[in-house]
């Protein structure tokens, strides 16, 4: 079968967990089916669809038992095993561990340096990322000749240091929509976006994007340096928990919580700065966001997105998972608004280099290396 290229179609599994783009894993897999569909036939193995089904893909759901994320992990690979026929395909593609025989990897994160890095996870986090860790050692051991791609240059160290493969690890960088992730045209229209939303439109506005684990408390110790600021917090974390902590610091007026939100795109536009001092992320697709949108980043040096920040150029870079040194950093962007205006526009500039369509077309080079022979 021939594409309107001329081209041989192709048969491509992609595995993942969940195919949807309110996941970092399945909106990286959404991105790509889209742009290979026109070439390629897709088969989407997953346990959750977010999006119809458009042509040329092919939906496989694998069974899971989503009580945790461990069961999810082992269900899914038992299930996905039995179910994905790997010679039927001229290409498998799994997220992680998703299934245990794949052509091409894409490690989104590496649970065994995770364990090291990130201290101040929870117990029962830890607890996940030991055995998960564990768990990734036989994956990468059954699948060393695979073709392996990190979503950053630290995630493709961590994985060399930790699972020792047989060739080189590519690092092929998310993507971000630079279309629907724009700058608001000017002051009217942001005023305008927050009276919409419900936001204060005289405030000095925050945004903290993800797991609260990854850098929500340092934020919240910094804001009460900054009578004028709100904090707004989208997150799936528990409101309850963090609302509490926001009590004891004396900020919880300053803390607006409305819970996840299916679009994104306007609560960036209506910022002044993103906060995401994480200790620990492979990638961290919300600074991505955050760039595109032309927000001035203040990101912690230990993660992926790191990698596109140069600091005082395009965001701000460094250890901030202290509160001391990320109230130095803000302190700079309070005292210079017209500095975080330009930090603001480079970021737009750096994100506009990383498109979904130069990930998609990186990662079809890395298939066209990777095909099984053709039968005749």
């Amino acid at each position: 079968m021939s594409s309107s290229t001329g081209q041989t179609r192709r048969q491509i599994a992609l595995v993942v967990h969940d195919f949807s783009p309110g996941f970092g894993q399945g909106r990286y897999c959404v991105e790509l089916a889209r742009r290979l569909a026109p070439l390629h036939d897709i088969h989407i193995y997953a346990n959750h669809f977010g999006v119809p089904c458009e042509p040329s893909w092919t939906y496989q759901r694998i069974p899971a038992w989503r009580r945790s994320a461990l069961l999810t992990i082992l269900t899914f690979l038992a299930q996905s095993s039995r179910r994905i026929q790997p010679w039927r395909f001229d290409l498998v593609h799994a997220q992680g561990l998703t299934c245990w025989r794949a052509d091409v990897i894409t490690a989104h994160v590496c649970n065994a340096a995770r364990v090291e890095k990130d201290a101040l996870r929870s117990p029962r986090e830890r607890l996940f990322d030991t055995l998960a860790g564990q768990l990734e050692m036989e994956f990468y051991r059954r699948n060393l000749n695979a073709h392996w791609i990190a979503v950053s240059q630290q995630t493709a160290r961590e994985l060399e240091t930790s699972h020792l493969p047989a060739h080189p690890v590519e690092v092929i960088y998310h993507g971000v929509d630079t279309d629907q992730f724009r700058p608001a045209i000017e002051s009217a229209h942001k005023r305008a976006l927050r009276e919409n939303l419900g936001l204060p439109t005289n405030r000095w506005l925050w945004l903290f994007v993800g797991e609260a684990s990854k850098g929500l408390l340092p934020t919240m110790q910094a804001l009460k340096k900054f009578p004028q600021a709100t904090l707004l917090v989208i997150s799936r974390s528990s409101a309850t928990d963090w609302l509490a902590k926001a009590d004891n610091l004396g900020v919880l007026s300053q803390v607006l919580w409305p819970g996840p939100q299916a679009s994104m795109a306007a609560f960036y536009q209506a910022a002044d700065v993103f906060v995401y001092p994480s200790r620990y992320d492979a990638f961290g697709m919300v600074v991505a966001e955050a760039m595109s949108a032309g927000l001035p980043v203040i990101v912690n040096q230990g993660i992926g997105a790191a990698e596109w920040v140069q600091h005082g150029e395009n965001g701000l870079r460094g250890d901030f998972s202290q509160s001391t040194a990320l109230l130095a950093a803000l302190q700079q962007l309070a005292a210079l608004p017209d500095r975080g205006v330009h930090l603001g526009e480079n970021a737009r500039l750096t994100a506009r280099g990383h498109t979904w369509q130069r990930c998609a077309e990186a990662m079809l080079k890395v298939y066209e290396q990777t095909w099984k022979p053709l039968t005749p």
